[in-house]
């Protein structure tokens, strides 16, 4: 597994565990994460820091 896979999962995790899963989604269509009133572009799963997780 890269490192960078590593990172996006852990990022996705942290936020379907603190947020719940009812509230975290990915739209494959417009490659948009969303949660809560907004979201962000599933590329910023990549950031290390993005849920505080690395």
């Amino acid at each position: 597994m890269t490192d960078e896979t590593r990172i996006a999962l852990k990022n996705y995790d942290n936020l379907v565990r603190s947020r719940g899963l009812d509230d975290v989604e990915l739209d494959w269509d417009t490659d948009t994460l969303i949660y809560g009133d907004g979201g962000a572009l599933i590329d910023t799963l990549l950031d290390p820091g993005f849920t505080g997780v690395s």
